[in-house]
């Protein structure tokens, strides 16, 4: 069984790699990749970076290479809905972003109930950062979290044939306020830049004990999913799973 996970960030990723002992298989700077062997499993992490250019890039790149059984999308998400708690583990039926949805493999959304996450209708793929409390309310009445990537990484997915699912774990609540425009501080890769992020902070340092807040409740969060993964991916190649039909993506 080969299973495709992925991160948008390594700080997502860390608690996992470190569980599981990744060892990293590219060389490229653009190309994120690394193994381990879980169970039964083989499984492959790829970090994408954040955002859909950064996502489809690696995705299109990943599957040029290789075409798992599996697809997970994972990471940390934001709560659109007071009933989701900090570091609470979600599985979606299925993903969108307004226009488009990917409905998640029903076998796998199953098992991952049964390894304790909680099953949820919809994850949102967002094109910006949201980062208000009230946005998260009224985004709310379309889907369950928000992320930025992950209905890329399904329709990939998708696309080749791979039972797709997509699991997150709540690292901001929905009443919660994000403390700066992490809109404005991802580089070309997708990734974090430390200096676009200073530049913020030194126009706002009032704002660093929030910010603190953040990465404390974003590290638990990937520490709980962490836990996770590795009993859900242990599950998945201990069972046998169908290959779905080729899935396209179903306009809203």
């Amino acid at each position: 069984m080969k299973i495709l996970v992925t991160f948008a960030l390594e700080n997502e990723f860390a608690p996992w790699r470190k569980l599981a002992r990744f060892k990293r298989v590219s060389v490229d700077a653009w190309d994120k990749t690394y193994i381990a062997q879980i169970g039964l499993a083989e499984v492959r992490v790829l970090l994408t970076g954040v955002g859909r250019f950064a996502a489809e890039r690696a995705m299109a790149e990943a599957f040029s290479r290789e075409t798992p059984d599996i697809c997970i999308a994972s990471g940390l998400a934001g709560a659109l809905k007071s009933t989701y708690r900090l570091s609470e583990v979600l599985v979606a039926k299925a993903e969108a972003d307004g226009s488009r949805l990917i409905e998640a493999d029903h076998e796998l959304v199953g098992l991952a109930e049964r390894s304790g996450a909680r099953v949820v209708e919809r994850f949102l793929s967002s094109k910006e950062v949201v980062a208000s409390a009230a946005e998260k309310v009224r985004l709310g009445s379309m889907a369950d979290a928000v992320n930025m990537e992950g209905l890329y990484v399904l329709s990939a997915a998708a696309r080749h044939s791979v039972c797709p699912v997509a699991i997150r774990a709540i690292s901001d609540t929905a009443e919660s306020n994000l403390p700066l425009d992490f809109s404005a501080v991802f580089g070309e890769k997708g990734e974090v830049s430390v200096t676009k992020l200073l530049g913020q902070l030194a126009a706002h340092p009032g704002r660093l004990p929030a910010l603190v807040r953040l990465g404390h409740d974003s590290q638990r969060a990937a520490a709980a999913l962490a836990n996770f993964l590795q009993k859900y991916v242990a599950a998945i190649g201990s069972e046998p799973f169908r290959t779905i039909a080729k899935a396209d993506a179903i306009a809203l």
